[in-house]
């Protein structure tokens, strides 16, 4: 293991080897806690700023105490004292730090809102309702003819929530998909390579339909260009404006709540199991590491209950 002199160095170990997006969030919620411990703001903290090793527990439950005054949502709040303790783990285990101050912090508890972060399946078909219904093609155009930059948009919108529902891929997957991670299987089928947390990948079906609607939208050689481009055709779309295109159509749709991305993971990963798909394949296509992560499914959809047995 290399050899820490300094918080940014500890950070770097820590971060090596996730994906941008992981290390633009992780070190973030880093700059919070020193910009907490150094009265600065969050942009204006150097990884420097503070020195690790003068940080005590109090120090990390006053933060804690801090981020509910300040009303963080239980998740985010976890979320942020998680990356706090991940880093100070690793710096004791490597010898930088002789005590581990936010070990024993406590989180707080929170609820398990997965329930409220599914959709029917009428919600979904309603959902890709609404995207199919604005992708309009003139009678007797296919996709390759030439569409309106507009009309582009709408079908790119359109396959972007069908192969978000259909793949129960992670947004942040999504937004780095490229050309060269879709092809055809034996079966005539589509396969995408998903490239998913810590550098692992997974080969998921796309059905014979799906496949060809995405080829059809490609206009580019470059096996290395986005599946799923901006506006101008040139950069692919960020997880941002993936999060924004999907709660637009689903507030056009007339769901309730802030519908993102995840909520279309949870939903196929619920879907499927509803319509007895095999427990290890619905992991295998989602990319989870464990079958325990999927009875949190089960719990947040019961099929029953042993309330409904009692007399009344």
């Amino acid at each position: 293991m290399a050899e820490v002199n300094s918080t940014s160095q500890l950070v770097a170990l820590w971060l090596h080897g996730f994906s941008p997006e992981t290390v633009r969030s992780y070190e973030y919620d880093i700059r919070c806690f020193i910009g907490f411990m150094t009265g600065k703001k969050a942009q204006k903290v150097t990884l420097n700023d503070l020195d690790l090793r003068t940080v005590k527990l109090n120090d990390v439950q006053a933060y804690v105490d801090f981020l509910l005054h300040k009303k963080y949502s239980p998740a985010s709040l976890n979320r942020q004292l998680a990356a706090v303790r991940s880093l100070f783990t690793m710096g004791f285990d490597c010898g930088y730090l002789t005590f581990n101050a936010p070990a024993k912090v406590k989180g707080v508890k929170q609820k398990d809102s997965l329930a409220q972060r599914i959709l029917s399946e009428f919600e979904t078909m309603q959902l890709l309702a609404t995207a199919k219904s604005n992708a309009l093609q003139p009678r007797g155009k296919s996709k390759k003819a030439n569409l309106s930059p507009k009309e582009k948009i709408i079908l790119r919108n359109h396959l972007l929530m069908e192969f978000l529902y259909y793949t129960g891929a992670r947004v942040s997957e999504v937004a780095r998909l490229t050309w060269k991670d879709i092809k055809a299987n034996r079966n005539g089928l589509g396969q995408v390579t998903l490239f998913g947390k810590g550098g692992k990948t997974r080969t998921v079906l796309l059905s014979e339909s799906l496949y060809h609607d995405l080829l059809s939208t490609k206009t580019s050689k470059d096996p290395e260009a986005a599946v799923f481009a901006s506006r101008k055709g040139d950069k692919p779309l960020q997880v941002r404006q993936i999060r924004k295109i999907v709660n637009d159509i689903a507030v056009e749709a007339g769901l309730d709540g802030s519908v993102s991305p995840h909520w279309l993971r949870h939903s196929h990963a619920s879907h499927s199991l509803d319509r007895g798909t095999p427990p290890q394949l619905v992991q295998q296509t989602l990319g989870h590491q464990s079958l325990h992560t999927l009875t949190r499914y089960a719990h947040a959809r019961p099929s029953d209950s042993s309330g409904l047995y009692l007399p009344r």
